[in-house]
């Protein structure tokens, strides 16, 4: 009798502990206002974006893997082929946006950046253009360049806002396709050499591989295998000179 009174307050006892413990339930009635306060802003709709982005193109492109680990000979289907179609071009709509979000955040910065450099930048400074100069056939930026990479780098940190071209070139050795491959290759290595020694490279940034170069179609002449760096400094190209 004993050992039943004692179990039917161990009984009561749990049942009073469980009452006054604390809900260990998680609050989901916040999950809606965080989500939409970290999608709030410019800085919001970027993430967003880039991660939509990132995640439909990875889908896409395994489909694409997928297809093209088939025989040539094989049908392929079809709503798979389109579903990673769909899945491509709205990963390229979230990375329009994300950079369109981006742009609005950093305009205000932009703005201010050039009432400063407008307040030293002489108005009488023209464009400065560098060229870099490559072998017949490759995309690798010579050493011999080091000291004109580093003219350009010089230039271009006076001018954070500055607007920077950069035109690739080739002879006419080889095919069109194929050369307009390597003037892509050859702009692609430029910047990539010039970020690796620390230029600070405008947000402004255009680049185009023209291919063969006009002129004397002469393979020797390196004016043929060159790509051009332009920096426009901010003050001179507002006024569209």
């Amino acid at each position: 009798m004993k050992s039943f009174k004692l179990l039917l307050l161990g009984s009561a006892l749990l049942a009073v502990t469980a009452c006054a413990a604390p809900n260990r339930e998680p609050d989901l009635s916040n999950i809606q206002a965080n989500v939409d306060k970290t999608r709030e802003g410019d800085f919001g709709e970027l993430l967003y974006h880039l991660n939509e982005a990132g995640d439909k193109s990875r889908e896409a492109e395994e489909i694409k893997q997928s297809i093209d680990a088939d025989a040539p000979y094989l049908y392929t289907n079809l709503p798979l082929r389109q579903e990673g179609v769909r899945l491509a071009e709205e990963a390229a709509e979230h990375r329009a946006r994300a950079e369109a979000a981006l742009n609005r955040f950093l305009d205000p910065i932009r703005a201010r950046l050039a009432y400063l450099e407008s307040l030293h930048v002489p108005q009488d400074v023209g464009p400065q253009t560098t060229s870099i100069y490559f072998d017949t056939g490759s995309a690798a930026v010579r050493e011999s360049e080091t000291a004109a990479m580093t003219d350009a780098g010089n230039f271009l940190s006076q001018y954070p806002i500055a607007h920077v071209q950069i035109n690739a070139y080739t002879d006419t050795v080889g095919s069109t396709n194929a050369n307009e491959a390597l003037a892509q290759r050859r702009a692609k290595a430029v910047m990539a050499a010039m970020g690796k020694a620390g230029v600070p490279l405008a947000a402004d940034v255009s680049v185009m591989a023209v291919g063969e170069a006009e002129g004397p179609d002469d393979a020797e002449n390196q004016e043929n295998r060159r790509v051009d760096i332009i920096v426009q400094p901010h003050g001179t190209y507002n006024k569209g000179m």
